[in-house]
């Protein structure tokens, strides 16, 4: 049996359906991982597929939808969906055969009649076999996961939605150390990148990886992490690991946002200190943060950046919050008035644009502030509200850019 695995993008690897055409070829089968384009539907005709899954996230619903009525009402393809989508909002997927809500290698290994990973529905994570790479070739950075799951319950995610879903598995599975480290010896690679929400969240698992990665892999890694949990001996423990980069999310700098999206213990001064111990580790830093937060304002977002400054990371990032449905956040928004509440306005891009019920002026300076903010961080320039319109988004482009050129050609003096 073929199983066609169609991800929305191959540019870098897509865990959740390698991990399944592990399971499918452990099974016997043949499994192939292709992206989602104009040529989808010729690769599997020619391919000769049986079955066509399709990991799914908001906002992709439709074209992905197109490709399944086509396979399955031309060829006679089995589709099966999976993903965040179909797992948090099945409806609209009666097109499909088949909906996998939730992790799908065991329901994988049923369908397909194989022998049980394990007799428990949800088996140990080591137990499960590691993603296979055969269809992402020549990849300089390669993804691994240490974990399953997020200890925190932020108003903007799906982290708390799955918590009531399944509440019979763990908040955090954390595989054996050296479960990863030897799948990341048989893979390689020129850079690790730790996938987990928050990595290493276990100080006695850290302390065993930081001694078995350096003696045994050596290979530089970036991982995610919470402000608060950038504390002196787990950023020396990376560090002495090999660890080169980490991500860790402000989101916001005002105080009624953050406890709008339920990170009202975290606070501005504590990610400062973690960028400033990050930095005190030779360890680089990327900034994750959200614009356009339920009932911000632009100042509210400016401020945000001002923070991002005084970090000084070598990546300010951000997005345009968008109100995902099922999410606490997304409701709130629905309940105050400030969304109308029709997810078909959702896309699949988070730096396009705001959805929620702005001025246009307001969603005119989202849209500019996202599109500069790392330039900003970089040149430590606060841009003013009247610069944040298209008009003026040229000369405020080439305002940061003349900025940046003096902080390299004259240190930083002017």
């Amino acid at each position: 049996m073929k199983v066609l695995f169609v991800v929305k993008s191959k540019a870098i690897e897509t865990l959740g359906a390698m991990y399944l055409a592990s399971v499918v070829k452990k099974a016997g089968h043949e499994a192939l991982i292709v992206e989602l384009n104009e040529d989808t539907y010729h690769i599997a005709h020619v391919w000769g597929a049986d079955i066509v899954g399709m990991s799914i996230m908001t906002g992709d619903m439709e074209v992905f939808k197109k490709l399944g009525l086509s396979v399955k009402n031309r060829m006679g393809m089995t589709v099966i969906v999976g993903g965040p989508d179909p797992t948090f909002f099945p409806q609209g997927y009666e097109w499909a055969d088949h909906i996998v809500r939730g992790e799908g290698e065991n329901w994988m290994a049923d369908f397909l009649a194989s022998k049980r990973l394990k007799t428990d529905a949800y088996p140990d994570i080591d137990s499960i076999p590691w993603p296979d790479r055969t269809d992402f070739p020549g990849m300089k950075i390669r993804d691994f996961i240490s974990s399953r799951g997020c200890p925190f319950n932020c108003a903007y995610c799906y982290t708390g939605a799955w918590a009531k879903m399944f509440p019979e598995i763990k908040r955090v599975r954390t595989r054996s150390v050296e479960d990863v480290l030897v799948e990341i010896n048989s893979v390689d690679p020129a850079f690790v990148y730790f996938q987990d929400s928050c990595f290493g969240v276990d100080i006695k698992w850290l302390r065993k990886f930081s001694r078995l990665y350096e003696k045994e892999i050596n290979i530089p890694f970036h991982c995610h992490l919470r402000p608060d949990q950038v504390k002196e001996e787990r950023v020396m423990l990376l560090r002495e690991a090999g660890c080169y980069s980490v991500r860790i999310a402000l989101e916001t700098a005002s105080k009624n946002l953050r406890k709008l999206i339920g990170r009202e213990r975290t606070s501005n001064e504590e990610t400062v200190k973690a960028s400033w111990l990050l930095r005190k580790w030779n360890i680089k830093l990327m900034i994750q943060n959200i614009l356009g937060i339920g009932s911000s304002t632009i100042e509210d977002d400016l401020e945000t950046l001002e923070i991002n400054i005084r970090c000084k990371p070598e990546y300010g990032w951000c997005s345009i919050f968008q109100p995902y449905p099922g999410t606490k956040l997304g409701e709130i928004c629905i309940k105050e008035g400030w969304y109308s509440g029709d997810f078909s306005e959702i896309t699949d891009c988070f730096f396009d644009g705001s959805v929620l019920n702005f001025s246009e002026e307001h969603k005119e300076q989202l849209v500019c502030l996202q599109r500069i903010f790392a330039l900003a961080v970089e040149t430590e320039t606060m841009p003013d509200v009247k610069e944040l319109t298209y008009e003026n988004f040229p000369k405020l482009v080439h305002r940061l850019m003349r900025r940046l050129g003096d902080k390299r050609l004259y240190g930083g003096i002017i």
